[in-house]
């Protein structure tokens, strides 16, 4: 997968804006405008003939969901999650994190600037009444590649930097080499990482009927049950890709919470079935990109439209409604001309030129906030 991703910049009234490429001779705000789209099919998985994962109806303590009553505190309404995938796999650039990349993360978060905490805390606290630490850090993992095991968990494990490892049950039932084994999953679980759901094949679940992604999310549901004695409370959407239907059948199965792959600060007035995280590989996990998404917060909005995740018109028409005063707003769509109208302090319009390409199409807005942090809002619309 390559991402020569490019975006443009709209920032006046009505005016018309032509692509530009995004990271080269721009303020630092465009280069977080890049939206990433991450996904794991079958085609990378290896063949292993070594595989010795066995069943387990043990029920494993996860120490992490225990532990929600004993968190940090504050005044923040808001959190940055981060997105990994891969650890040292430099075969593929675009879904990894080099080891001198991750070691130069994990020095940053434990500098004493942030609080890291576990993303169940985290979505407890913003669903709730309470507040979190200024720059507060929530940590992801899609896929439970074997780098996830043999890489990243012992340099958290070190640090005492919580985590969340999104698993695709089948994933791990086919026995891949490059995938963690259940046995695996269960050591981890032990030791206070988090499992969340990611659907049983890592689907593009907006492309199922509706009973097929019913059937997906039941029957990772049973693998959970029967491997780790429980099913997770949390979820991401495959590719992060999701429509009204997805949204209601993944909370209908129980989910508190998920999570999609589009840039920006979450928050307390977040949708919490469909929540951004800053995505992270070797293209785009540079220390600037790294410390100013960390700081980031969010562009509190309203009234978004369109409002379902998968368009049903192309081209889009796409707005929102600032919540809270916002002198200059500068929008990336991700490709193609576009106009931008501000209709009084209030609304932002954004009009595209034509259709966009069929797959994934991104839109990030962003305002240099207070103390020179960078305020986010991003969406992710998958396009049939």
């Amino acid at each position: 997968m390559k991402f020569d991703a490019k975006g443009q910049r709209l920032a006046a009234a009505s005016t018309p804006m032509h692509s530009m490429t995004m990271l080269r001779g721009m303020a630092v705000g465009v280069a977080f405008a890049v939206g990433l789209t991450f996904g794991a099919g079958h085609g990378l998985a290896q063949s292993a003939n070594d595989q010795t994962t066995n069943s387990s109806t043990e029920s494993v303590t996860n120490t992490a969901d225990e532990a929600l009553a004993d968190v940090p505190t504050g005044d923040a309404k808001s959190a940055v999650v981060f997105m990994y995938h891969r650890f040292g796999e430099n075969d593929y650039p675009s879904t990894n994190i080099t080891a001198e990349q991750f070691n130069a993360h994990i020095k940053e978060l434990t500098n004493g600037s942030y609080t890291v905490m576990g993303v169940p805390q985290i979505v407890a606290a913003l669903q709730g009444d309470g507040g979190l630490p200024d720059r507060t850090i929530g940590i992801t993992i899609d896929d439970a590649f074997r780098s996830v095991y043999e890489l990243a968990w012992p340099a958290f494990r070190e640090h005492n930097i919580p985590f969340t490892v999104f698993v695709s049950s089948e994933q791990i039932d086919a026995g891949y080499s490059n995938y963690m084994t259940w046995d695996m999953v269960r050591e981890m679980v032990r030791a206070g990482v988090t499992i969340g759901g990611h659907s049983e094949n890592h689907s593009h679940l907006p492309d199922l009927d509706l009973a097929d992604v019913k059937a997906e999310l039941t029957r990772s549901a049973e693998r959970f049950q029967k491997e780790l004695g429980f099913v997770p409370e949390i979820f991401a959407y495959p590719y992060g890709e999701a429509n009204a239907d997805v949204i209601t059948a993944v909370k209908e199965a129980g989910y508190k919470a998920a999570f999609g792959q589009q840039s920006g600060a979450m928050s307390d007035e977040s949708d919490f079935m469909y929540l951004p995280r800053f995505a992270l590989n070797e293209h785009y996990g540079a220390m600037e990109r790294f410390t100013l998404a960390a700081n980031s917060l969010p562009l509190r909005v309203s009234d978004v439209t369109p409002a379902d995740y998968t368009l049903t018109r192309n081209p889009p028409a796409f707005g929102f409604t600032l919540t809270e005063p916002v002198p200059n707003v500068s929008c990336y769509p991700s490709g193609g001309q576009a106009t931008m109208t501000r209709l009084g302090d209030e609304r932002i319009e954004i009009r595209m030129d034509g259709p966009v390409a069929s797959g994934r199409w991104r839109i990030n807005c962003t305002a240099l906030g207070a103390q020179s942090r960078w305020q986010w809002f991003g969406m992710l619309y998958t396009v049939p």
